[in-house]
């Protein structure tokens, strides 16, 4: 096993919270949040910004440093988007909700009642909490994920990776 590199994270915490925080604002506007759809592209871009940025630190990094910072990088940014998602949540009230439903007929009329309907119980509240929570898990597989790709990509120089 090659000895760790205690260097290696140095600027850590600086650097998930910026990448973090560049995700998770991005995740939280209507519109841009959409970009979360296609492959979690905030959230690995968000990755992608936390270890350019560890590279800045410290040119050397190994698997595991990128995929510890790629990973907690999603889980901020992740963890934001679910803290906004969760307060949204609290805030629906029964009126609102019936006002939502008015508003899906409205903009699509094909669905039944039934499904519209669906959307006033008391489970939706848990449906979009547990979505969310899916949400954050993949956020922090994303992330990982990201970090290792980002690492091979923005890695400075032309060393053997480790």
């Amino acid at each position: 096993m090659p000895p760790s590199n205690p260097k290696a994270l140095e600027g850590l915490g600086k650097s998930v919270l910026l990448g973090g925080l560049a995700s998770g604002i991005l995740s939280i506007f209507p519109g841009l949040n959409l970009l979360n759809l296609f492959f979690m592209t905030w959230i690995v871009l968000g990755a992608g910004l936390t270890i350019h940025l560890l590279y800045r630190a410290n040119p050397v990094l190994g698997r595991g440093d990128a995929l510890l910072a790629g990973s907690l990088s999603g889980l901020t940014g992740g963890g934001i988007f679910a803290v906004m998602g969760f307060i949204s949540i609290s805030g629906l009230t029964q009126e609102k909700l019936e006002l939502m439903i008015e508003s899906t007929r409205a903009m699509a009329p094909f669905l039944a009642d039934g499904q519209t309907s669906a959307m006033a119980g008391g489970p939706f509240k848990a449906m979009m909490a547990l979505a969310i929570g899916l949400f954050l898990l993949l956020a922090i597989a994303a992330g990982a994920l990201a970090g290792l790709a980002a690492r091979r990509l923005l890695r400075p120089g032309e060393g053997e990776p480790r």
